[in-house]
């Protein structure tokens, strides 16, 4: 952020938390007149009278009176009127007045609460922002996730990076300086081959004029508009490519109108001179773009570059451009004649006799528009929505979506990184349920490349971008995009610069398309080497499947000679195969199959990896303990870890193909990381919690719902990951198996009646000069079964089903609220409803499923303590400071 804006946040900042702690003061004192005047009083009613004065004139006021309710007010207005009334009337009895005094008894002990939570936010914030875990990630790379546990001055970390870190710099730097040149006439020969029958051939031509038309078309007349810089930076900003500093700095760009003008205008300049452009245009032999490493949560290290802001708005800019371009010519190609279908098209005889004894529509097919009716339908439309070229963008509008993006923001119903990735296991679930119930046989493969990113071959990639008709300025200026100077800032100012000449940059959407363009080679020859197979990649992870091994056998070494050829090495460590119900080909990798932190095994089912579980359980300590100086940064890291990418990665949420079994296994496994991290407290992160705060800042006795209310709230929002295990229960099913044996069933159940009403005359017999079709017996059952996935279509409602993931309403509506709470969230100011469905709401049928959890399971304890659901004030709190350091990117420990 800019430093004014800074200065000014923090003030602001600084000036509440003053007023806060001046207010606990206040109050504190205020109270105990009030209380220690009771002492003198001699009767009930001189008691409830003290009371209610000392009452109303704290709220007179005004700073810290509950205006969010006009209740308390008129309650004071009509005791005030009681207490008259009771002077005279003794119907108003002891037991009215003594009720009155506990009332405001508790009206003071909530009060005091409510100052007492505001202040330890007000610590907690303060604690958070000095902390070492809050300083730019330039300075040690530091992460937000660590264990609170209190250690000494000398125990600390030591800032060198890791082994692994070295080991893995040392390998990028063998790779992206030192150049390998593949031999790009063969390259060109194999593709004239691959793309060498006449509907590629004429797909591949208009594919061709179509790039060369929009590239020239970018150097002579295309110009970036204002609203199309507002589109690249609100991408950009997604990219976990720059740093939380130049992110607020275009966050401010986008707050002012002539800075836009004015940076659209720098830009299409840049666009006037591509052909000269250059990554230092003002710099010397010496200047190049200083890179970094920075840790995953997955435990590999990756370097990024960190430009300079234009340039990175410019290049993202041209990237998401070309990206666009790219992904409808190859969608177009994809729904083409060129591209083989899966399964063969029914012969003219078969249509005709499942048409005259069915009345089956033979248009019923995989290439038909709308909602898919058929199982192969609803594979191609989910191939092409999800998988099919997904890391280039659909729009500049929609942007890109980055292979490691988290889905934080998401929309729901949105498609995220994480949800295209859960989706593939979904469907590999449901598939091998489908052809192990039914067939008795099912194989499956996974592989990647290994450092595909830093390894991938200049030559190979401008060879396929001149293949598809890219200009030659165009690829002029490619080159130099790719032929970055590059410094790594650990080295000091002083190190020499080097030259990339290999690979892509990380984070850079223009890099990305060239990778998947050079990719798109591979999916069309899976596609015509291996009878039309789906091959379902993302980035340059790729799974395959199908009943038939031999299909499998044939796909895998189309990849392994496209690999070959193109200069890619394939990663062995995440390359396997797996075969149900049958011994694996001889022909398919040997290896295991996982995905984060599952293992596809020969039973057809995922299971969490345990033992990988125990080394980020290592890991997860290590992060936390860098973090201990702040407990928001603790939250801040636990929940990332914990409640987003562990449950992530034990594919959570999980659809119904899954089955209760699944969240059974990840309950347990959660359980036990639990265990492991707080074994001196239970497992309990709110025990632990709880302990370091009493310890660290003198409170206890805080009531478990604080732990996990909204920041927005005065909470420290801890997000619990089994609470959307146990809530999504209830809403998988027990087998999912059975509900394919229950379809074979309803299926033989409906051949049964159809053949009967055929043969009984019930069904009225259609029209027909085909003699043979007008004799024949009705078609036996084995011919009805044999094309239940391309015509019938009550198995892709099946199908549908078991990839169906619970959706939160449906889960929500199981979820009652106390009516005594329902009236508390209606008592809330309507500034809580910001957040919507993602915080807690005042309307209980507005909150999502894990918030109606929360308040129903933990509002009473916090309507006792605070009096109502709101732990503080509102506006009391700095939250404009809060949400700036929770919306920062975390740079993990290194």
């Amino acid at each position: 952020m800019s430093s004014s804006f800074s200065q000014s946040l923090n003030s602001i900042t600084l000036t509440k938390l003053r007023e806060v702690s001046k207010q606990l003061s206040d109050f504190t004192s205020h109270r105990e007149i009030v209380l220690t005047s009771l002492n003198v009083a001699s009767s009930s009613r001189e008691r409830v009278q003290i009371l209610l004065d000392g009452i109303s004139a704290w709220r007179s006021v005004g700073v810290n009176s509950d205006e969010s309710s006009s209740d308390t007010g008129d309650y004071l207005v009509n005791v005030e009127k009681f207490l008259i009334q009771a002077e005279r009337d003794p119907s108003i009895g002891e037991a009215s007045l003594r009720a009155w005094e506990a009332d405001f008894r508790t009206y003071l002990d909530t009060e005091k609460a409510k100052h007492e939570y505001a202040e330890l936010f007000g610590r907690l914030l303060r604690e958070w922002i000095a902390s070492p875990t809050s300083v730019p990630e330039k300075t040690a790379g530091v992460s937000d996730e660590g264990e609170m546990s209190l250690i000494s001055a000398d125990d600390t970390f030591e800032r060198v990076g890791r082994k692994e870190m070295h080991e893995q710099r040392a390998m990028f730097e063998s790779l992206v300086f030192t150049a390998k040149q593949t031999d790009t006439a063969a390259i060109v020969a194999y593709l004239d081959d691959l793309f060498s029958s006449k509907p590629a051939k004429e797909m591949l031509e208009s594919v061709r004029e179509g790039i060369k038309s929009f590239g020239e078309d970018m150097l002579r007349s295309t110009k970036l508009t204002v609203r199309d810089l507002e589109l690249a930076i609100a991408s950009l900003l997604v990219a976990d490519l720059l740093s939380n500093e130049k992110c607020d700095t275009l966050k401010e760009f986008t707050q002012n109108p002539s800075v836009l003008a004015e940076v659209t205008d720098v830009l299409n300049m840049h666009l006037a001179s591509l052909t000269s452009w250059s990554w230092i245009p003002d710099g010397g032999a010496d200047d190049a773009i200083p890179v970094e490493m920075r840790r995953q949560l997955n435990g590999k290290y990756r370097v990024f570059m960190d430009e300079e802001i234009l340039q990175a708005i410019f290049l993202h800019w041209i990237g998401l451009k070309w990206a666009t371009e790219f992904k409808h010519r190859f969608k177009s190609f994809f729904e083409s004649r060129a591209w083989k279908l899966p399964t063969k098209p029914l012969s003219k005889v078969e249509n005709e006799r499942r048409e005259y004894f069915l009345g089956e529509d033979p248009r019923v097919s995989i290439c038909g528009k709308g909602q898919p009716q058929t199982i192969d339908a609803k594979r191609r439309a989910d191939h092409m929505r999800l998988f099919f070229m997904n890391q280039l963008p659909e729009s500049l509008e929609k942007g890109a979506v980055s292979y490691d993006a988290e889905d934080v923001g998401a929309k729901p119903g949105e498609t995220t990184a994480m949800g295209i990735k859960q989706s593939l296991l979904h469907i590999l679930t449901t598939e091998c349920l489908l052809n192990t119930t039914l067939h008795n046989e099912f194989t499956v493969v996974r592989s990647d490349f290994a450092w595909f990113g830093p390894s991938l071959p200049h030559s190979s990639i401008i060879t396929a971008l001149r293949f598809f008709g890219v200009p030659e300025d165009w690829l002029i200026f490619f080159q130099t995009f790719l032929r970055a100077p590059l410094k790594f800032v650990s080295d000091g100012p002083s190190a020499a610069p080097q030259i990339r000449k290999r690979g892509i940059p990380m984070s850079h959407t223009l890099g990305d398309c060239f990778g998947e363009v050079l990719l798109f080679c591979m999916d069309y020859a899976v596609n015509q080497k291996a009878d039309g197979l789906f091959l379902y990649r993302i980035h340059d992870d790729f799974w395959f499947w199908n009943r038939d091994s031999t299909v499998c056998a044939k796909a895998w070494q189309a990849m392994s000679t496209f690999t070959r050829l193109v200069g890619l090495e394939f990663n062995y460590e995440k390359t396997g195969s797996v075969s149900v119900g049958r011994p694996l080909h001889p022909d398919l990798p040997k290896g295991n199959i996982k995905w984060g932190f599952l293992k596809f095994e020969e039973s057809g089912q995922f299971v969490i990896d345990q033992a990988q579980v125990d080394v980020h359980i290592d890991e997860l300590k290590l992060q936390l303990k860098a973090c201990e100086h702040s407990v928001f940064a603790w939250v801040q890291a636990y929940n990332k870890y914990v409640a987003s990418f562990f449950v992530n990665n034990f594919g959570s949420p999980p659809a119904q193909c899954f089955g209760q079994r699944h969240v059974d296994m990840v309950i347990d496994t959660l359980q036990r990381i639990h265990l492991a991290l707080f074994p001196e407290h239970g497992g309990s992160v709110i025990r632990y919690l709880a302990h370091v705060i009493q310890q660290r800042f003198g409170v206890s006795d805080i009531p478990p719902g604080w732990f996990l209310w909204p920041m927005t709230m005065g909470g420290l929002e801890v997000k619990s990951p089994l609470i959307p295990q146990f809530a999504i229960r209830d809403y998988l099913c027990d087998d999912p198996v059975q509900k394919i044996k229950d379809a074979v069933e309803e299926e033989e159940d409906t051949y049964t009646k159809l053949q009967e009403e055929w043969n009984s005359g019930t069904t009225t017999k259609p029209n027909t000069s085909n003699r043979s079709l007008v004799i024949a017996d009705f078609l036996p059952y084995e011919e009805y079964a044999l094309h239940r996935e391309q015509r019938l279509t009550a198995w892709k409602d099946v199908y549908a089903e078991l990839l169906q993931v619970p959706q939160d309403y449906e889960i929500a509506q199981g979820i009652s609220g106390p009516s005594y709470l329902r009236t508390e969230l209606h008592n809330l100011p309507s500034d809580f409803d910001v957040a919507g469905v993602q915080s807690i709401h005042s309307n209980w049928f507005a909150m999502n499923s894990y918030w109606r959890w929360v308040v129903a399971c933990y509002g009473k304890g916090v309507v006792k303590k605070w009096g109502g659901l709101e732990v503080v004030r509102p506006g009391s709190l700095p939250l404009g400071m809060a949400e700036l350091w929770k919306s920062r990117k975390m740079r993990w420990e290194q």
